[in-house]
């Protein structure tokens, strides 16, 4: 079915639900160029604000999946339901589809049911255990696994859509603009770096080299922090060429740190002056290795020196540090466990 929609309010909707659902807000041209160039939604969007606009009502369903899927808060951004995904993973093996519809048939029953005990306890909460005893005692871990894999598809297919459900209760909201221009670190999400910012660039890791130089520093100390070491992220401005300092979880006050690091957001290559500048400060702290965490790389002609005069400097280019990133995304398509 096909609807008549006023193109600003449209969009004003667009970017009101998605800041509900992901705690990203979005302004009209920060919307418009989540959309690749070639995308008939991007033209749509770019249209004057009292324009009226014809789309069916699935092709909004399928915008807003988009939406969702370039900050990072969904895994896919095409709208198929969970349940038709499953069906599709499962039907080429005929022991495993047999499983899934049984496990299928005893969510429909144990959904209704669900919803009745919901609305008897007055709670806004369906509570899945009794289904997911079932599906275990009947088909063991295979059971289980399905049946998570049947309540987690329903909420991010509720999480989809343009109601009120959402997964997680953000406290605030961020400005997708903070990412690039913004030098504050502040966050209720995360202690370096806003967990929101890093599932955008999961998605787009191609905006690296145009965040915020500060937010690299912080992204570089979110990384380590959550890998259990006690991290020092210097002041940003006059640290002494060290950005980030790392230390073994167990260590003493005093003790030398394990890594310094260097965050270098360049288009060129990283020369000989900066790495014979931090394997000096690693010599001076008695530092185990120095590491340059960069959207480039070190340069043939640097990368000779350390071979040659044993430095001890490992580089994070930007793939390593799209590893990072898909260790840090938010589990389950953007739910986010907290710090």
């Amino acid at each position: 079915m096909a609807v008549h929609l006023v193109n600003g309010e449209f969009v004003a909707t667009i970017s009101e639900a998605a800041g509900f659902k992901t705690g990203v807000a979005l302004d009209k041209p920060q919307l418009i160029n989540l959309f690749p160039d070639d995308s008939g939604f991007r033209d749509m969007l770019s249209m004057d604000d009292e324009s009226v606009i014809r789309i069916h009502s699935s092709d909004i369903d399928e915008l807003f999946m988009q939406v969702l899927y370039h900050l990072g808060n969904v895994d896919t951004p095409t709208p198929v339901s969970s349940t038709i995904r499953l069906l599709h993973k499962y039907k080429g093996d005929e022991k495993l589809y047999h499983v899934y519809m049984s496990v299928f048939e005893l969510y429909t029953t144990h959904f209704e049911l669900m919803i009745k005990e919901a609305e008897k306890s007055g709670s806004k909460t369906l509570n899945p255990e009794n289904f997911m005893k079932e599906c275990a005692m009947k088909y063991g871990k295979l059971g289980l696994d399905m049946s998570y894999e049947l309540i987690k598809g329903n909420s991010e297919d509720m999480h989809c859509k343009l109601s009120s459900y959402r997964r997680f209760e953000w406290s605030d909201s961020v400005n997708l603009e903070e990412l690039f221009k913004s030098e504050s670190l502040e966050s209720q999400y995360g202690e370096f770096i806003d967990q929101r910012f890093i599932d955008f660039l999961h998605r787009n890791n191609d905006k690296l080299g145009e965040m915020h130089w500060r937010k690299f520093e912080g992204l570089t100390a979110e990384y380590f922090d959550r890998q259990g070491y006690k991290v020092e992220l210097g002041p940003g401005r006059n640290d002494g060429g060290i950005d980030v300092r790392v230390w073994k979880d167990n260590a003493v006050e005093g003790e030398a740190p394990l890594i310094l690091i260097q965050c270098k957001r360049y288009k060129n290559k990283i020369d000989r002056t900066v790495v014979k500048a931090l394997w000096a400060d690693v010599q001076w702290e008695k530092a185990d290795s120095g590491l340059v965490v960069t959207t480039s790389s070190i340069a043939p002609g640097a990368k000779n020196d350390c071979v040659a005069r044993g430095y001890n400097i490992k580089q994070a280019d930007k793939d390593v540090i799209s590893k990072w990133l898909e260790n840090m995304k938010s589990p389950g398509s953007g739910v986010f466990m907290g710090k």
